[in-house]
């Protein structure tokens, strides 16, 4: 399975940028497994060309990352929006000035 990593901070991004970012990476990582899956699953069903060409892995993670995006695109933009909807509700905070 995948490890856990440090999510990197981006100066300047928006909360919506930043969602979409980590949601976008989150998918990348899933089409990675599938990889890893299928060549620790089917080594014997990958020609010699796969085997060493990095090509039909980097097709597959897109495939599977661009289909989970479009797919999961409307629950996205539905947190997005109940996330933006929450902080207008926040009363200011204090500072102390």
């Amino acid at each position: 399975m995948g490890e856990l990593t440090t999510i990197p901070v981006v100066i300047g991004e928006t909360q919506e940028q930043k969602a979409r970012r980590l949601f976008d990476e989150m998918a990348r990582n899933i089409g990675r497994e599938a990889v890893n899956h299928l060549k620790t699953m089917y080594p014997h069903m990958l020609s010699d060309k796969a085997r060493t060409s990095k090509i039909w892995e980097t097709s597959l993670v897109n495939t599977v990352r661009n289909d989970i995006n479009w797919r999961m695109r409307p629950l996205l933009m539905a947190m997005i929006a109940m996330h933006q909807g929450w902080e207008a509700e926040q009363p200011p905070s204090e500072t102390g000035t």
